[in-house]
């Protein structure tokens, strides 16, 4: 074996490591222009083995020189073809009619009796145009990212030169040898350069997609967390949502994992640690309960959350979603409240009438026997008889107006004028409690009310607020326009709502008056879902404010 087969062989090493990188880059991405590439160089390795080694007396024979040429040829065409593809730009149908042109120049030179050096050149020379500009391809990619590119394209372009001796090398010369082996080297080069752009662009593609799922972790109306179970307990990550919802920073959750549990409301605490023993069973289910936020108001929250395991199944992590339903909570609380009223009026609707009857003529028969002169003893006992049914016939009346399907009767009103109007009767049952009532009134637009029912809110709201003052006391009625609603209050100097009470208020028969029915405030809700507006509740050991947020009408 001579020094050029050995060159040769050397030189095969340089090109083979390319096609084994473009296959494997092929594998792993699955890119067409990947496998075209490796064809092309596979070509190439199959001409430098049967051909330059000397396998074949190719220069001697026309089928063999053409085979030559055709396979560079062919090569050639296809690192084209796979460069644009690479480059995502369309196919430039002249290279294909350059690269026929080209087959059919040396077809034509084979056909005639020319030296080696002249047959060999359209081929060779058509191979090292192609690589020049496959070189500055690489080289003027600036999406392309490190030194790869560089490598790869300065190494197609100096691989290119040296081709331009191989015509009078391959005539047989001193430096055929030497060729071979620089060949090798820029071909290796190339190999090495290929992988290195592939890295970098894997690595480039992984910061970015890191990048784009943080951004939309960190954006997330929702809090995200990763929380890791083994080897120890630890809270990996939590977005900056959680801010919001708590009123805690994400470094605070860091600093401390059972920041979370200790924000859990009282009464729920019993139900996440029946989550947490049940673990990973529990998590099959959302889990719903209360937070209280650093400012002590108290929200809901929703955690799903998805088990992580380990290549041998061991639980190790949990990632989840925490997201607050609080307006889905009170929701169902107004929906709930309003079918429970609903059915309190279904039932009234049906025995109030059988009851009024009766109750009616018991009550007529006591105000006859109350004028006998023989029952004159007992006419304190006939009237607190009188009383006690006509209580029952106010309480049935309440639960009637629950019952009644209203057809509200709605019109542009001014509230001041409606609170103006019903002004003097209030002051009159106040100052009957010793209980001032002062208006605040301010310029708000007109509203599309019934005149009738905000009368009868107005005075339900009133009343609870006399009755909340039983050694008297101030009451302040107020309107005002805030964030492009009308704002109704009623403020009293009570002693504030209990927290089971609160909860509850709205639902019928909640009261905390002894001779209260609990229907005053669930009639009011009821007011105020026909007018689309929503009640809101302050209360405090100093006092109660109801607020009934109206939306103006459109223009």
């Amino acid at each position: 074996m001579d020094y050029v087969q050995l060159a040769v062989i050397g030189s095969s090493i340089g090109t083979a490591s390319i096609v084994l990188i473009y296959l494997y880059l092929y594998a792993l991405y699955g890119q067409h222009y990947m496998g075209i590439w490796a064809a092309g160089w596979l070509i190439l390795l199959a001409r430098y083995m049967v051909f330059d080694l000397g396998l074949l007396p190719w220069k001697q024979s026309a089928l063999g020189m053409t085979a030559y040429q055709m396979m560079i040829i062919i090569s050639m065409f296809l690192f084209v073809w796979a460069t644009y593809l690479y480059t995502n730009k369309p196919f430039n149908k002249w290279w294909l009619y350059g690269t026929a042109t080209i087959a059919v120049i040396s077809l034509t030179m084979n056909s005639l009796s020319l030296p080696l050096i002249y047959k060999l050149m359209p081929s060779i020379y058509f191979g090292c145009f192609v690589c020049i500009w496959i070189g500055l391809i690489f080289i003027h990619n600036f999406q392309l990212k490190g030194t790869g590119h560089l490598i790869t394209g300065y190494s197609y372009i100096a691989w290119s030169l040296l081709n331009l001796v191989a015509p009078i090398s391959l005539s047989g010369t001193w430096f055929l040898p030497w060729a071979h082996a620089l060949g090798g080297i820029f071909r290796l080069f190339i190999a090495i350069g290929t992988l290195m752009v592939y890295l970098e662009n894997t690595r480039t593609d992984l910061v970015n997609k890191e990048t784009q799922y943080r951004l939309l972790a960190e954006n997330a109306a929702d809090t995200i967390y990763f929380y890791q179970i083994h080897p120890t307990a630890k809270l990996q990550y939590i977005n900056p949502t959680v801010h919001l919802l708590t009123g805690y920073a994400p470094e605070e959750f860091y600093k401390n994992n059972n920041l979370v549990l200790d924000l859990l409301h009282a009464d729920d605490r019993r139900l996440a640690e029946d989550f947490i023993r049940d673990f990973p069973r529990s998590i099959e289910s959302p889990l719903t309960l209360r937070l209280v936020r650093k400012d002590k108001t108290t929200l809901w929250i929703e955690q799903k959350c998805t088990p992580i395991y380990d290549k041998y199944g061991n639980f190790t992590a949990l990632q989840g979603i925490i997201r607050d339903v609080t307006p889905r909570k009170d929701l169902e609380k107004i929906t709930s409240m309003l079918d429970r009223m609903t059915m309190v009026g279904s039932m009234a609707a049906t025995v109030a009438h059988e009851i009024r009857n009766p109750m009616t003529t018991v009550r007529g028969y006591l105000q006859l026997m109350g004028r006998k002169d023989k029952y004159q003893t007992d006419k304190q006992k006939f009237e607190l008889m009188i009383e006690e049914i006509d209580r029952a016939n106010a309480i049935i009346s309440e639960y009637l107006s629950l019952s009644r399907e209203k057809f509200s009767n709605f019109g542009m009103c001014s509230l001041n004028t409606i609170i103006e109007a019903l002004y003097p009767l209030l002051q009159a049952d106040a100052t009957a409690a010793a209980v001032s009532v002062t208006l605040d009134l301010n310029t708000i637009p007109e509203l599309l009310l019934d005149e009738n029912e905000i009368r009868q809110l107005l005075l339900n709201l009133v009343r609870n607020g006399i009755e909340a003052m039983p050694a008297g006391g101030r009451l302040v009625i107020k309107t005002a326009f805030e964030a492009g609603k009308a704002v109704l209050s009623v403020s009293d100097q009570g002693p504030g709502i209990p927290a089971p009470i609160l909860e509850n208020l709205g639902t019928p028969f909640i009261t905390t008056k002894n001779t209260g029915t609990g229907l005053g405030i669930p009639i009011c809700y009821q007011i105020a879902h026909r007018h689309n507006a929503t009640i809101k509740i302050h209360t405090s050991s100093e006092g109660t404010t109801f607020l009934v947020y109206f939306n103006p009408p459109a223009a």
